[in-house]
């Protein structure tokens, strides 16, 4: 049997808009599935659970994947762009969490955002469970990324 090396889970907190570019560089590249998403207006909170992409530095050149909580809390209305709640076996490809002045959109391919708005808002990106190994390496555009 091959020895398993025990890796750190990241875990991140953020209160301003500096804090979500280092978030959103984290979870860049992210399968969000529809299922695992949830706005608690009572909580004033959306949560979901993604497949991130490990880009930490390690010794082995496998990419990897692990889960990882993402939750947001101060969220006092979320709004969906061509996400349909129904579809709940839909994957997502995260590409960027964008902040604005009260607000937060995750922007996913297809066109697919969730708008946050926000007030005295805080998040917590944590890892958890073990990851595995990743299918393949998201590949962009470097007109896209220029333009």
């Amino acid at each position: 049997m091959s020895e398993v090396k025990q890796t750190e889970a990241l875990r991140l907190k953020g209160k301003d808009a500096e804090d979500l570019q280092v978030i959103s560089a984290v979870l860049q590249d992210a399968i969000a599935p529809v299922c695992d998403m949830a706005y608690l207006p009572e909580d004033k909170q959306f949560v979901m659970v993604v497949h991130r992409l490990r880009r930490e530095p390690k010794e082995e050149k496998l990419l990897e994947r692990i889960c990882c909580a993402v939750n947001i809390r101060g969220v006092t209305r979320a709004q969906l762009q061509n996400i349909d709640l129904a579809k709940r076996s839909r994957m997502l490809d995260l590409l960027a969490v964008m902040p604005e002045d009260k607000t937060a959109t995750i922007v996913f391919a297809g066109d697919a955002k969730v708008k946050l708005h926000l007030e005295d808002w805080s998040v917590v990106v944590e890892d958890f469970g073990s990851p595995w190994p990743a299918q393949c390496n998201p590949c962009h555009d470097s007109a896209l990324q220029a333009g």
